[in-house]
C-alpha cells in the first residue's frame, strides 16, 4: 500500500504541481499540451496517439517513475481524442433511455407518486410475512394494520458496511427484513445499501444480504490502492465501467473534477466490480434503476444521504477569518475568545439534508425535488436545460462517504493537513486541532473556500419564492451546490425517515463515538417538525438510580466559556464523529470508544451522556465500563438491542424505555419506537474480540475480521429479536384499535344519520 499511495495521488494531482518550466525534460517541446495538471488533463481534446509522446517527454514525480507505462494507458484511456474511451462512452450512454428525457422539478413536501405505489406493493407483500413474524393468523391482518418500519443505518467505513450487511444477513433470516418498508443509509452504510441493490450480489433475481455479505468480505481484503485497481482503470471491460462516471462528469458544462469523485471511483473498484467479471453490467452503477427491485414491493426502499451546509453569505467571510486566525494561536485567552467568535457565527449556520431514493433526489427542507436519472443536469425554472445520462453511482459513493476521501490524500502527505470534499488542494493547519475535524466536523467547516464550493448543478435555480418557508434566501440564484457525508450533523438517518412517518425506527450503529449526541439532535428535529411522538429520554443506556439520586446530571458546557472542554486542548483535538482522525498505521487496532463530542451551537437540552469510566481501554458494552453504581449513578449495561417508544400524552412522555411498560401499556403509546443496537462484542460467536478495534479508517479488512464483524453483525441482530418481535405486535394491536375506533365512530355516524333522516320524513 506505501508503494502504491503515493504515485496515485501524485498521478491524480493532489501533490503540489512542480514549476511550469520543470514539468518537461526537453525545453524545445511544443508548448501546446497537457503539462502536469494530474486529472485536468480529462477536459483537453488530444488525440490518442498524440498521448503517449506528449507523457513521455514528461519529468514525472519521482513517486510514479516506476508506473509510467500503466499511466501512460490510463491517460490513453481517458483522453477525449478521436479513437478514445471518452468518446465511445458517449456513443453508448446516449442511447441510454434518460438520455432523451426531459426533467422537471416537483415541488411540495408530500412523497412522490411512485414511492406511495411502492409502499401499498410493500404492505401487500408483507402481510403474510408480518403476521409470521408477530405470531398471528394471516386473516387477522390487514395491510392498514401493519406499522411502517424502517433500518437507520449509521456511518463509519468500512466497518458500518459490514455491520449493516451482517445486520441484514440476521433480520433476513429471522424474517424482519421481509417486514422492512425502508432502509436510510449515511457514509459507509451507504455503501453497503449500494451493494445490496446494484444487483451484484442476488439470487433469484432479488438482492441477498448473504450473497452480499460474501462480495464484500471478497472485495475489502484487498485496498483500493492495490497494483489490480490500476489494471481495472486500464483494461476492458472495467475501464469504461469505472471511468464513464468521472468522465462525463469532468465534461459536463459545469463539470469538475474533485477528490470526492476521485475516492468515489476508487472504492467503487472495489465494491462495484463482481469477482467475476462477465458480470458486469452497467446498470449496477444506476440509482434509478435499483428501482427493479422495489416497484413491485419486493425489497425495502433503500434511501442514501448528503447534507449541504449552509453559510449566509454576509457571515461565510467574517466566519474564515476568524477560524483562519484561531487556528494558529497559542495564547489561550485569545483562542477562547475567537472560539466564542466562531460559535455565535456559526449558530448563523444550518444543514440541508438531501436524500437519494431510485425515484427521486431532493430536500424536504427546500421542498424541491426531482427525478434521481436526473440528478447532476442544468436546470433553470424548474426545468432541465440540458438532456444528459444518469450520473454514475462511482460519484454518487464518493459524496455519501465524503469524510474518508482523507485517507487518500492522507496517504501521500503529511497527517496535519485538510481537505475540502469537493477540492484537493492541500493546506497546513495548526496541530491544535484534529485535521479532518476543521473542514468536516460539523461546526468547523470552513466558510469562504471549502463549504462555499459547489460541487453539481443547482436543480432549484430560478425558483425564487417557490421553495419551502425558510429556504436559503440565496439558494435560487447559484449555480451550483455542494454535497457532503451526512455523518458531519448526524450519524443516524432518522431525518429521512421522520417525514414518512415510520412507527419504528432500527437504528445500526457501528460509528466511532456513542449516540447520545445523535439521539438529542434527533429529537430536536422532530421537535421542529412538530411530532410530538418522539420518544423522551431516548438516550444512551444510562440510567439515574432514582433510590440515590432524582438530580439529573448537570447540562455539559456549551459555549466556549471557560470551562473544562475549552481548557483542554487535548479534548478538542479528540472530538470527532466516526471521526477521530489516526494516523492510519498506529491506531488500527485500537478502540474508538470516545466520550461524546460537544457541539458549540447546541441547545441546554443536550446533555453530556454520562459515561464516566468508558476509556479507549474499554470496549463498549464491557462491564467493567458499562456498570457502576458510585456517585448515585447505577449504569445498565449497553446491550445489543435497547427500545424506547414515544407518547403524545405528557402524563406518559417521561417513561418510555421498553423494559419499563407492560404490554398494554405499550399497545396505548402512539409514539415512535426506537430500536437502537450498537456494534458491540458477542462473546456468543467471537470470545474474546471487540469490533471497536477495526478502525473506521480502514481501507482493507482481512477475510477473518472481515467474517468476524459479520457473524458478531448478525448475532446482535438476532439477539433483540424477541424484544423486536414484542414491540411490533404491540404496535400493529394500536394501529388496528385505532382503524377499530375510527370505523365504530364512522358507523355512528352514518347511523345517527340515516335516523334524523327517517325522524325528518316523519314529520
Amino acid at each position: 500500500e506505501d508503494e502504491w499511495a503515493k504515485p496515485l495521488t501524485s498521478f491524480f494531482g493532489l501533490d503540489e504541481p512542480a514549476e511550469e518550466g520543470d514539468r518537461r525534460s526537453d525545453s524545445n517541446a511544443p508548448s501546446a499540451g497537457l503539462g502536469w495538471k494530474g486529472l485536468n488533463f480529462i477536459r483537453e481534446s488530444l488525440s490518442v496517439d498524440s498521448i503517449p509522446s506528449l507523457t513521455a517527454s514528461w519529468i514525472w514525480p519521482e513517486s510514479i517513475a516506476n508506473m509510467q507505462a500503466q499511466i501512460q494507458a490510463l491517460i490513453v484511456a481517458i483522453g477525449r481524442g478521436p479513437g478514445s474511451l471518452y468518446e465511445q462512452i458517449i456513443e453508448e450512454t446516449s442511447k441510454s433511455p434518460e438520455a432523451s428525457w426531459d426533467a422537471h422539478v416537483r415541488l411540495g413536501d408530500d412523497l412522490c407518486v411512485a414511492e406511495r405505489a411502492f409502499l401499498r406493493e410493500r404492505k401487500r407483500r408483507m402481510r403474510h410475512t408480518f403476521a409470521e413474524f408477530i405470531g398471528v393468523n394471516e386473516k387477522e391482518v390487514k395491510e392498514e394494520d401493519i406499522p411502517i418500519i424502517a433500518i437507520a443505518a449509521s456511518g463509519g467505513g468500512y466497518r458500518a458496511m459490514t455491520n449493516t450487511t451482517g445486520s441484514l444477513v440476521g433480520a433476513k433470516e429471522s424474517g424482519l427484513l421481509d417486514c422492512i418498508a425502508y432502509m436510510a443509509g449515511i457514509s459507509g452504510s451507504c455503501w453497503a445499501l449500494g451493494v445490496l441493490y446494484s444487483g451484484l450480489p442476488s439470487i433469484a433475481s432479488l438482492p441477498d444480504p448473504q450473497l452480499a455479505a460474501e462480495h464484500i468480505k471478497d472485495r475489502v481484503s484487498k485496498t483500493f490502492f492495490d497494483t489490480v485497481t490500476m489494471e481495472l482503470l486500464t483494461t476492458a471491460p472495467t475501464h469504461k465501467y469505472l471511468l464513464s462516471g468521472l468522465l462525463l462528469k469532468a465534461t459536463a458544462p459545469l463539470g469538475s473534477v474533485s477528490l470526492t469523485d476521485i475516492y468515489g471511483t476508487l472504492i467503487s473498484s472495489r465494491l462495484f466490480v463482481p469477482s467475476d467479471i462477465s458480470k458486469l453490467d452497467p446498470d449496477n452503477l444506476s440509482l434509478h434503476k435499483f428501482r427493479r427491485f422495489i416497484d413491485d414491493g419486493s425489497m425495502p426502499l433503500p434511501i442514501f444521504t448528503a447534507i449541504q451546509h449552509e453559510i449566509p453569505h454576509d457571515a461565510e467571510k467574517h466566519l474564515a477569518e476568524v477560524q483562519e486566525q484561531r487556528d494558529y494561536l497559542v495564547d489561550e485567552t485569545r483562542y477562547k475568545m475567537l472560539k466564542r467568535e466562531e460559535e455565535d457565527i456559526e449558530r448563523k449556520t444550518r444543514w440541508l439534508w438531501y436524500e437519494f431514493t431510485p425515484y427521486e433526489v431532493g430536500c424536504d427542507e427546500l421542498g424541491a425535488w426531482i427525478p434521481s436519472w436526473s440528478f447532476g443536469r442544468q436546470f433553470e425554472n424548474g426545468q432541465s436545460i440540458e438532456r444528459r445520462p444518469e450520473l454514475s453511482f462511482t460519484i454518487l459513493a464518493g459524496i455519501y462517504a465524503s469524510a474518508f476521501c482523507a485517507t487518500l490524500k492522507a496517504s501521500a502527505n503529511t497527517p496535519y493537513s485538510y481537505w475540502s470534499v469537493s477540492d484537493a488542494t492541500p493546506r497546513t493547519i495548526s496541530r491544535r486541532r484534529s485535521p479532518f475535524y476543521v473542514n468536516y466536523r460539523g461546526h468547523s467547516i470552513r466558510g469562504s473556500r471549502e463549504s462555499s464550493r459547489r460541487i453539481l448543478p443547482n436543480f432549484v435555480k430560478g425558483l425564487e419564492g417557490q421553495l419551502r418557508e425558510g429556504s436559503p434566501k440565496d439558494i435560487t440564484f447559484r449555480e451550483t451546490l455542494g454535497f457532503m457525508d451526512a455523518g458531519a450533523e448526524l450519524n443516524i438517518p432518522y431525518y429521512p425517515l421522520l417525514r414518512r412517518d415510520v412507527d419504528c425506527i432500527i437504528a445500526l450503529d457501528a460509528s466511532a463515538d456513542s449516540q447520545d449526541l445523535w439521539f438529542t439532535r434527533a429529537e430536536e428535529y422532530a421537535t421542529r417538525r412538530g411530532i410530538s411522538t418522539w420518544p423522551k429520554g431516548a438516550r444512551w443506556p444510562v440510567e439515574l438510580n432514582a433510590q440515590q439520586s432524582s438530580t439529573p446530571s448537570p447540562p455539559a458546557s456549551t459555549g466556549g466559556n471557560g470551562g473544562q472542554d475549552d481548557a483542554d486542548p487535548n479534548r478538542r483535538l479528540a472530538e470527532s464523529q466516526e471521526s477521530q482522525v489516526k494516523e492510519q498505521t498506529e491506531r488500527q487496532k485500537e478502540s474508538e470508544s470516545r466520550p461524546i463530542p460537544d457541539r458549540p451551537n447546541t441547545s441546554q437540552a443536550e446533555i453530556t451522556p454520562t459515561l464516566p469510566h468508558e476509556t479507549v481501554d474499554e470496549p463498549r458494552g464491557s462491564p467493567d465500563s458499562m456498570s457502576n453504581e458510585g456517585d448515585g449513578v447505577d449504569q445498565r449495561s449497553l446491550q445489543a438491542c435497547s427500545i424506547w417508544i414515544g407518547s403524545s400524552k405528557s402524563s406518559e412522555a417521561d417513561q418510555s424505555r421498553f423494559e419499563d411498560l407492560t404490554e398494554e401499556e405499550l399497545a396505548e403509546r402512539d409514539g415512535i419506537g426506537i430500536v437502537y443496537m450498537p456494534l458491540i462484542p458477542n462473546e456468543k460467536v467471537a470470545p474474546g474480540w471487540d469490533p471497536s478495534g477495526i478502525s473506521t479508517w480502514r481501507r482493507e479488512m482481512d477475510l477473518e475480521e472481515t467474517q468476524r464483524l459479520l457473524d458478531v453483525a448478525k448475532a446482535n441482530m438476532l439477539e433483540g429479536d424477541e424484544k423486536i418481535r414484542k414491540l411490533l405486535k404491540a404496535m400493529w394491536i394500536r394501529k388496528r384499535r385505532a382503524r377499530e375506533e375510527t370505523q365504530h365512530r364512522h358507523r355512528l355516524r352514518v347511523l345517527e344519520s340515516r335516523v334524523q333522516h327517517a325522524l325528518d320524513l316523519l314529520h
